[in-house]
């Protein structure tokens, strides 16, 4: 399912841990970053004492809003070496950021609330990162963003950058429609006899809002269907705003 139940997992992490799932070594040595454990890191980068999550369903209003003070920089990539499940996170690690890569305060934003690092392949070009204390408070589930701030939705392919449809005023609001007003169904598996489904990124851009909320949205070829919290199957009239 491509990296779809990736992306629900990683919206869903805040602050305060740096590695998922471990393995417990057996085979414990003095060796404080190799052992035999498979750790499933968490996207994270630690800078001085503070931990930073990275958040997948924020996206930049307007990437301009990315300082160029850098405050900090990516020393050790732990989730290419460290198999020790012991190892204790340094100043300067992170999970995947390329050693080098360079953190930048974002305007509007504490340094300890904010952080972004280039990132080409991510909307806006920039990958966000929220301190563990202000990750909960900024990244917000689907059902909690006010509905009635929202200025527009921009729709995107599930590995592209630019989108295909930016929807606003009717259109919009229908959309909202329909997605609040879906058929919960948990437990739900696509019924992708023919391939996977399609996978979309929805972001809603709020009025005068420096953050959009992205979300994944997925067409199995039967239901459209994305996770507010539990499995939502739409109508399949939002089709209709999925056509490129």
């Amino acid at each position: 399912m491509k990296l779809f139940t990736l992306l629900l997992g990683f919206a869903m992490i805040i602050g305060g841990c740096s590695a998922g799932k471990i393995q417990p070594n057996p085979n414990s040595n003095s060796n404080p970053i190799k052992g035999n454990s498979i750790i499933d890191w968490v996207d994270f980068v630690k800078l001085n004492d503070q931990t930073y999550t990275g958040m997948y369903e924020l996206v930049l209003s307007d990437p301009d809003d990315v300082t160029d003070e850098v405050v900090g920089e990516v020393k050790f990539k732990v989730g290419d070496v460290v198999t020790n499940p012991d190892y204790k996170t340094q100043p300067g690690d992170a999970a995947f950021l390329e050693i080098g890569t360079k953190l930048y305060q974002v305007k509007g934003f504490a340094k300890e609330e904010l952080i972004a690092a280039k990132d080409e392949a991510s909307i806006g070009g920039y990958r966000l990162y929220a301190g563990e204390d202000h990750a909960r408070s900024l990244g917000l589930r689907y059902k909690d963003i006010p509905k009635d701030q929202v200025a527009s939705v921009a729709l995107y392919r599930f590995d592209e950058t630019a989108p295909f449809n930016t929807l606003k005023d009717r259109d919009k609001e229908r959309f909202i429609e329909l997605l609040d007003h879906g058929t919960d169904k948990p437990g739900y598996s696509p019924e992708n006899k023919d391939g996977d489904p399609d996978y979309y990124q929805m972001v809603f851009f709020m009025e005068n809002g420096q953050l959009g909320y992205a979300y994944s949205l997925a067409d199995d070829g039967v239901h459209v269907f994305f996770h507010p919290w539990d499995t939502r199957l739409v109508k399949d009239e939002i089709r209709n705003w999925l056509k490129p």
